[in-house]
């Protein structure tokens, strides 16, 4: 029974520490400001530095900026040279990778207000060698996480439910010292991270 209580204070530890590091953040949004024949407007607020990029439906990268401004980020697209068709701006900071939906018909271009998808990034927080994972996994997918040593060989590999927050705990103050390897899997994405356990 005390090994069951000890393991659930320890879970809910770590999803409250998920919760508190993707709330500390500031969330970006974007604001259409307007759309002029294959011209668009937009502003994102609570961000100072972002990249941006433009993707046709193959995944084909068109155009890649990083902007930085000590105010919210406004931006204009000229889109005349692109055939009709959909394409995606994807918007990236150090915390969410959000996907809009750009439809170029015409004359005219029409970039979606909301996200069609939102990708928290995992956090890792390191003390000491014992690593904490905290996934905030909003389209509840499977998260696969596998770890890997300094060598490259994997030593760790589970795949955890479709749950809304993934945490777990790696202790690697007993294994080897050296540089340690997550590849974070989820909602199509993957994430990699390495640690130190000295």
């Amino acid at each position: 029974m005390k090994k069951i209580l000890k393991f659930s204070l320890v879970l809910a530890a770590v999803v409250l520490t998920a919760v508190q590091a993707h709330a500390g953040n500031a969330d970006f949004s974007l604001d259409l400001i307007k759309e002029e024949g294959k011209t668009v407007s937009f502003s994102l607020k609570e961000i100072k530095k972002i990249d941006l990029s433009i993707y046709d439906i193959n995944d084909s990268l068109i155009y890649q900026e990083k902007v930085t401004s000590e105010e919210n980020i406004n931006r204009t697209y000229d889109l005349t040279a692109l055939p009709d068709g959909i394409y995606f701006l994807k918007a990236e900071d150090d915390h969410k990778i959000s996907k809009y939906k750009i439809e170029v018909v015409g004359n005219t271009a029409k970039l979606s207000a909301d996200a069609i998808s939102e990708v928290y990034k995992p956090v890792l927080v390191n003390k000491n060698g014992i690593v904490t994972v905290n996934i905030l996994n909003l389209e509840k997918t499977p998260v696969t996480v596998v770890l890997y040593d300094s060598n490259q060989a994997e030593v760790y590999n589970e795949t955890f439910e479709a749950d809304l927050y993934v945490g777990k705990m790696f202790d690697l103050t007993a294994a080897q010292n050296g540089k340690y390897t997550f590849e974070i899997t989820y909602n199509g994405k993957t994430f990699m991270e390495t640690v130190s356990n000295k």
